[in-house]
């Protein structure tokens, strides 16, 4: 691979599945493509070590046994959004912070288990830093579209 190598077609058919199903393991790359299983693993290997592709984990929250996704909007004091991002960024059930340039500042990515907890993260958490103003939830009520593909870090 590299500037060296071509892709052949095991390859590229390697690339063209995972591309589509991510989640496929090597024995299933293999009997698709009928090669062995140790000549896909070797294949997958080389191709992440070329950087051609990258490995990517992506988590079901689901089967972590979190229930409930919720976005938090945090009005801060002006000035302390970074300070503020810190503190929250501490905090298990966080997963993604976004800051923005007007009120609210941070948009919160969390993951709970129930509603209750998500009610004691936003009051007993969030809620208690210093120069937090203000708090909106909203919360994921099911899945409308999960889309398939490779993710990029």
């Amino acid at each position: 691979m590299g500037s060296n190598k071509r892709l052949d077609s095991v390859d590229r058919q390697i690339i063209a599945i995972l591309a589509h199903a991510p989640q496929t393991s090597n024995r299933d790359l293999a009997v698709k493509l009928g090669v062995a299983e140790s000549t896909i693993s070797v294949r997958v290997d080389t191709l992440i070590r070329e950087k051609v592709i990258k490995l990517s984990v992506q988590q079901n929250i689901v089967k972590t046994g979190y229930g409930v996704l919720g976005w938090i909007d945090v009005s801060c004091a002006f000035g302390e959004a970074e300070r503020i991002a810190a503190d929250v960024g501490k905090i298990e059930n966080v997963f993604s912070i976004s800051l923005f340039f007007e009120n609210p500042f941070l948009q919160v990515m969390v993951f709970v288990q129930s509603a209750a907890d998500l009610r004691d993260l936003i009051e007993n958490r969030i809620g208690t830093i210093a120069g937090v103003s203000g708090i909106a939830a909203d919360v994921s009520i099911g899945e409308a579209c999960i889309k398939q593909g490779i993710a990029s870090l």
